[in-house]
């Protein structure tokens, strides 16, 4: 496994161990639905803040010096997190945890300095895969060890997530290399002349597929972050359940990332192959309001696992193979932060809706979006004809 994904595995984990009991966290400092979404969020709109500068500093710096320097902060805000006695420590236990999460299009822009046109989806996935087996493996870290018998041990998850990225920092240190940098006398384009950043958000084939990626992430946001609350409600479920929902929907994710990317993207290509999972996160979402019990949910989850994971990992390399190679890092740093928008804005219409609307809303609005972003796959790969010569 190269070691950019080798790294982004170990902080995620630590992420994989908290994430799920967060929500629970937080209501026991006194938060209200609408509040535990914007917990979840906070991260979220530090790397809306970051992603894109960071990116482009990467352009200018080098990959491995950005990364290290985003997950330094990682430790501290876990630390901070597992001392959390009030919800103004954990925003900003979670606002300092954005800015190591900023680190991961730069991770990106990384693999793809490193893979060519015809591996750039694998290049991706693998990337993606790490945020699978992380919400695998982290999550039994917390159900089985960290949470306690309880599963509300909230102080020994958010060490055990502050030792994990510890290792990861010290991995990043000793074992990443840059790939590219630019060369001597080498300008990079500056936003609004030829290739820049204004002609890259004005590129239908790079303003396509980052807009399907917001609507998808807005749909799965709103999902994930009721889930907890959700779950609660209409299921009984605790955080120990939650984790063990979120552990099948990175095996979902996991299985499409290693065996049905590889294969069906080598026969179809990556704009069917994301299509496909658009429609699949359409039956997750509407099995939430149409079936409600154990065994469905967990069906439900790994649909949208596989499916967010699946179509990410498309949309992002047919996204990199159409930016140039100089502007990668601004590029995926661009797609990051309108993702942040969508993943702030989704839960924050998730705790919205479950709280005023009714339980179902989150999830049908997700199944409406879902089919909004396959009609827009649509529309953006339609066949064109050949242009006529002379």
């Amino acid at each position: 496994m190269p070691a950019p994904i080798v790294i982004t595995l170990v902080y995620l984990i630590g992420l994989g161990i908290v994430y799920p009991a967060l929500p629970f966290q937080a209501l026991e400092l006194g938060a209200s639905p609408l509040q535990v979404s914007l917990i979840l969020v906070t991260d979220t709109a530090v790397v809306l803040v970051l992603s894109t500068f960071m990116g482009r500093l990467s352009d200018k710096i080098g990959r491995r010096s950005v990364t290290c320097l985003a997950l330094a902060t990682a430790p501290v805000a876990y630390l901070m997190m597992a001392y959390a006695d009030s919800l103004v420590w954990l925003f900003a236990a979670r606002a300092l945890a954005g800015v190591s999460n900023a680190a991961i299009p730069v991770i990106q822009a990384l693999m793809a300095d490193c893979t060519c046109d015809k591996s750039r989806v694998r290049g991706m996935a693998n990337v993606n895969s790490a945020f699978a087996i992380a919400f695998i493996i982290g999550p039994i870290l917390g159900r089985e060890w960290l949470l306690g018998p309880g599963g509300d041990d909230y102080r020994s998850g958010a060490l055990g997530a502050a030792a994990f990225a510890v290792v990861a920092l010290v991995l990043a240190v000793f074992l990443l290399r840059e790939i590219r940098l630019p060369t001597v006398g080498e300008r990079l384009p500056t936003p609004g002349k030829g290739r820049g950043l204004g002609a890259l958000i004005l590129s239908p084939l790079c303003l396509g597929p980052i807009a399907v990626m917001a609507v998808l992430a807005f749909a799965y946001a709103a999902m994930e972050t009721t889930l907890g609350l959700w779950s609660s409600r209409m299921l009984s479920w605790r955080a120990s359940d939650v984790a063990l929902g979120f552990m099948f929907a990175g095996m979902a994710a996991l299985f499409s990332l290693w065996v049905l990317i590889p294969v069906l993207c080598r026969r179809l290509g990556e704009e069917p192959v994301a299509a496909g999972a658009a429609l699949a996160m359409g039956l997750g979402m509407s099995l939430f309001v149409l079936w409600p019990s154990d065994g469905v949910i967990a069906v439900a989850l790994m649909l949208l696992g596989g499916g967010i994971a699946t179509s990410l990992s498309c949309l992002q390399a047919l996204l990199s193979k159409a930016a140039p190679a100089s502007i990668q890092g601004t590029a995926l740093g661009l797609n990051h932060a309108i993702l942040s928008v969508a993943r702030i804005l989704g839960p924050v219409w998730g705790g919205f809706a479950l709280g005023s609307l009714g339980s179902g809303w989150p999830y049908v609005s997700g199944a409406a979006l879902a089919l909004l972003a396959l009609l827009l796959m649509a529309w953006i790969y339609r066949p064109r004809p050949a242009p006529s010569e002379g």
